[in-house]
Order: structure tokens, then C-alpha cells, then sequence
């Protein structure tokens, strides 16, 4: 008896060991698909359902940050840029803010803006006079700026 319990043990200790190494494990590296992969598990609570991500003002991505649902991943990249990746790591939009964008900003006013690192906007949604709008990467793949249950902006990479 006192073998079996032993072993019991051991095996007890063995899965609580791999279990809060698979709880805690975050991807090495900061791929959209890394990132994507790590918000879905963790926002879903199960593997296969599909979550769109929503974000209302204020709300920033700062440089090397993203927001991600099952199919689409919204990036401030190191570059400086603002990417829509899809769910297979390929670029489908891009703010073209490369060497210029350092965070981006949802505004209060419904506005999402690309800013340089002093402050400066380079790029916009131009969807100010709207609060109360929600971003929301969706998992159609497309990005969308809703003001109440009108798109006032979409990236347009629904797919």
C-alpha cells in the first residue's frame, strides 16, 4: 500500500509539474503568430472557439505590442509600422508608417492614430467625432472601428 502511494504521488507531482509548465509558457519568440497563438488560448477558455477581440478608448499599442483575435493580429511593429497579419503570418494591410510610427492610440474621440516617438500623428483612421467607438479585430481577419452597430472604418481584409 504504502508503494502504491508513493507512486500515486510521483505521478501527481509529475502532472501538476507539466501542467503549470503549459499554464505558464509564453512563445520565445514576438511573431504575430506567437502572439495570436497565446491571446487565443487565453481569452477563449476553449481550444476551437473563436473570440473577437474588442477594444474601446482609451486604448494604445505601443511599440512591439499587438492585439490579436484567431485570425488576424494587429501589430506595432519595431518599425514603426501598423500590420494586419492574418492567421498564416502574411501582411494583409499596412499604415506605411515604416522609420515614422512609434505608438498607436485609440482615441476617445474614435480616432485610431499613429504616433512618432516625439508626439507627431503620421497616420489616421480619420474617425474622430465618434466616442464610444470600439476597435475590434474580428476573426473574419478584418479590423474594424464600430460606432455603435455601424462601421465607421474596416481595414477590408476579411477573408
Amino acid at each position: 500500500m504504502k508503494k502504491k502511494t508513493g507512486m500515486l504521488c510521483t505521478a501527481v507531482v509529475l502532472a501538476s509539474v507539466a501542467l503549470v509548465g503549459q499554464a505558464s509558457a509564453v512563445p520565445a519568440d514576438h511573431s504575430p503568430a506567437a502572439a495570436r497563438t497565446a491571446a487565443g488560448a487565453a481569452d477563449s477558455g476553449q481550444p476551437g472557439v473563436l473570440t473577437d477581440q474588442v477594444r474601446y478608448a482609451p486604448f494604445t499599442l505601443n511599440h512591439h505590442e499587438s492585439l490579436s483575435s484567431d485570425t488576424a493580429t494587429l501589430v506595432q511593429q519595431s518599425d514603426g509600422n501598423l500590420v494586419i497579419y492574418d492567421e498564416f503570418n502574411r501582411a494583409r494591410w499596412a499604415a506605411n508608417t515604416v522609420g515614422r510610427g512609434w505608438t498607436t492610440r485609440f482615441q476617445t474621440d474614435g480616432n485610431l492614430v499613429v504616433y512618432t516617438r516625439s508626439g507627431r500623428p503620421v497616420w489616421a483612421s480619420n474617425t474622430d467625432g465618434y466616442p464610444g467607438a470600439r476597435l475590434v479585430v474580428q476573426d473574419d481577419g478584418n479590423v474594424v472601428i464600430y460606432h455603435g452597430n455601424r462601421a465607421i472604418w474596416a481595414s477590408g481584409t476579411d477573408h
